[in-house]
């Protein structure tokens, strides 16, 4: 006897006792007025002690038998029946704070279902906007327990692109939807394993951080000084854009009028002048054509034009010497065998010859605003782009067209004002380069921790991959806002031998004297919690037990503890 089978009983008792007294009620109505029950005098023994008193004892007796065998039955489904009502509330809370994520964009700048993206951001050293890159929510929870999620949700990351999104640190989410938001996280979290696996990942992609360092600081020069040059140039760009933009909007708004062929309430005429402001705003900003090789034809000669023209151009846009690093690089690692043949025998094979395109076709709009583009629209087709309504795509193309010229307009009108941070910020990006406070010597660092270089190579990433955001500053703003290795930001600097200090030497090998250091890297921090041996823990330093093997911990460690983080000695 189930306890769902008991409840339905006792339903079915209490409704046929309802109908008895409804019976009852129904048989003495209309009857002559009576003396109520009370005021009669009562029953003697010998009409009491009847067949129908006994009946009664023997029901009372059976209810009573009932009552003692259904109340247990009920009572030991009690468990299941709270845990259905856990479960149920918990897959409410999650589905909340999946609407809740979707509605805020959370995944904008963690990415795709939290697997770890970018925010942009102005960096406050340099005034420089940058993408700032922004944590992994997949597999938080290896890292910091729920508690420690929902205080970063509530309060955000000062300093950073993670605002607070809880009413106790300045947001709109109450404490029950920032509770919905960290269990949604927390249905998310890839399994233990992968996240194990993919450090490896992490390893070597710190490895390239590194031995690409002085390319990405070149790269972020060359685009600071474009957006310098582009200040310059608004005023130019204004003039030819602002007219675009109104007319465009004039076109628009009454593009219902004339013949409409395809009947999606644009003329033929509209579209048509729609798709001409388009290509003549496009072409106002494309200095270069693009470039498409043909692998039947010798294009040599076509791609020493096109680089040439790029040279040309540099001195009004410097972001063409990225593309002719790049292009020059794709020639140089270019490879002609059987697997890729070079069918024109031009020198470049016929794969060399796509990415080449692709790397023209990527120069041409490198000096388009990102807002804007040529749009086609057909007379006789009603969704000319991918399926879209051309009259979606003109409000877009229009719209993008109206921001550029807002956004021209207030450069133009702030130019006293913007043009000198920006200028300062390719300062800071020049000086950043002379100075290299990125760099670190791998020699120098695995002298100072007794061990291989290999050894300091994996040390060195596991600490910019795990550690550097909090404890090396700008580490998140990318190569050329890092300063040295493990210089405080978020968390403590860790220079001057701190760990050693707050965690002593490692026990002598073979001991069994527990490492604080490293039985700290794999707890983390308790709030209000003492640790090492004068630390007193904020809950903010996450656990890496759960996602580092114990080998690379303890690797971890002694680069912590050699004292020279960046191989200098400095």
């Amino acid at each position: 006897m189930t306890a769902d089978f008991v409840t339905v009983l006792a339903i079915v008792a209490g409704v046929v006792w309802l109908g008895l007294m409804l019976v009852s009620a129904l048989r003495n109505r209309g009857g002559p007025e009576e003396v109520s029950l009370n005021l009669k005098p009562g029953m003697d023994d010998q009409h009491l002690e009847t067949r129908r008193l006994e009946g009664g004892q023997k029901a009372a007796i059976a209810f009573s038998a009932f009552l003692a065998i259904a109340l247990p039955l009920y009572f030991l489904g009690e468990n299941d029946r709270q845990g259905g009502f856990v479960e149920e509330f918990s897959d409410a809370s999650v589905e909340r704070g999946e609407h809740i994520v979707e509605e805020f964009g959370c995944f904008a700048c963690h990415g795709p279902l939290g697997s770890g993206g970018s925010a942009p951001f102005v960096e406050q050293r340099s005034g420089v906007t940058v993408s700032w890159a922004a944590p992994s929510l997949d597999d938080v929870l290896y890292r910091y327990d729920q508690d420690e999620v929902n205080y970063w949700v509530t309060y955000g990351r000062g300093n950073t692109p993670m605002p607070p999104w809880g009413v106790a640190g300045g947001g709109a989410l109450n404490e029950q939807q920032v509770e919905d938001v960290v269990n949604y996280i927390a249905s998310i979290q890839k399994p233990q394993q992968q996240v194990v696996d993919e450090a490896v990942g992490v390893v070597n992609e710190q490895v390239d951080r590194l031995v690409g360092a002085e390319a990405t600081v070149e790269a972020a020069i060359i685009a600071q000084d474009q957006i310098v040059h582009e200040i310059g140039q608004a005023p130019d760009d204004l003039e030819v854009i602002e007219p675009l933009s109104d007319r465009a909007t004039e076109v628009l708004e009454d593009a219902r009028a004339g013949i409409d062929t395809d009947d999606d309430t644009l003329s033929d005429a509209a579209e048509a002048e729609l798709s001409e402001i388009s290509a003549t705003a496009v072409a106002h900003f494309a200095i270069l054509e693009p470039i498409t090789l043909d692998p039947e034809s010798p294009d040599a000669e076509l791609v020493e034009e096109g680089l040439d023209a790029m040279e040309d151009a540099l001195e009004t846009d410097p972001v063409f010497a990225t593309y002719i690093d790049r292009i020059e690089a794709a020639l140089a690692a270019d490879e002609i065998s059987e697997e890729s043949p070079d069918t024109d025998d031009d020198g470049i094979s016929d794969a060399g010859e796509g990415v080449v395109s692709g790397l023209f076709s990527e120069a041409s709009r490198a000096t388009v605003p990102e807002d804007i583009g040529v749009i086609d629209l057909d007379p006789s087709n009603p969704e000319s782009v991918s399926g879209e309504p051309d009259r979606a795509t003109a409000s877009s193309m229009v719209g993008g067209l109206e921001t550029t010229a807002i956004n021209l307009r207030v450069t133009v009108e702030n130019e006293e004002r913007i043009r000198p941070q920006q200028e300062a910020g390719l300062q800071f990006l020049l000086d950043a380069q002379d100075e290299e406070a990125w760099a670190i010597d791998i020699a120098g660092v695995a002298e100072a921790m007794g061990g291989t270089e290999d050894e300091a190579l994996r040390a060195v990433a596991l600490f910019n991959g795990n550690c550097a955001r909090c404890h090396t500053s700008g580490s998140s703003a990318g190569v050329p806002f890092t300063q040295e290795a493990g210089s405080g930001g978020f968390g403590p600097a860790l220079w001057d031998g701190r760990p050693v200090v707050q965690f002593g030497e490692a026990p002598p090998e073979g001991s069994e004297e527990t490492d604080l250091l490293v039985d700290f890297l794999i707890n983390g921090s308790e709030a209000e919690t003492p640790y090492g041996l004068n630390g007193f823990g904020s809950g903010r330093m996450p656990a890496f037990g759960a996602i580092l093997d114990e080998a690379d911990i303890e690797l971890l460690a002694r680069y912590l503890r050699s004292g020279n983080l960046d191989g200098t000695g400095g």
